[in-house]
Parts: C-alpha cells; sequence; structure tokens
C-alpha cells in the first residue's frame, strides 16, 4: 500500500491504441494526469 510521500512502483499498462505505456514513458509529457486511489469499496 502507497503512503503519502511515497513513491510510485514500477508499471507497465496497455494505452488505447494496445501499445504498453510506463510512468518513465509518460513523465515530463504536458497534460499528464495520474490519479491513484484505493481499490473500490474498501475504506481507505
Amino acid at each position: 500500500m502507497l503512503s503519502q510521500g511515497d513513491k510510485l512502483p514500477k508499471f507497465k499498462l496497455p494505452d488505447q491504441s494496445g501499445a504498453d505505456q510506463t510512468l518513465k514513458d509518460l513523465a515530463g509529457k504536458k497534460g499528464l494526469v495520474l490519479f491513484v486511489y484505493s481499490r473500490d469499496n474498501t475504506s481507505g
């Protein structure tokens, strides 16, 4: 579980065209918004 101030773990997710993207690929691009939230249906 992440706490405030923690760095995000490395991840790889497909974009809308199916190409894999990583945080490193996206960092520094204008208009990037990354929202991290707790698992659905939990109290966190």
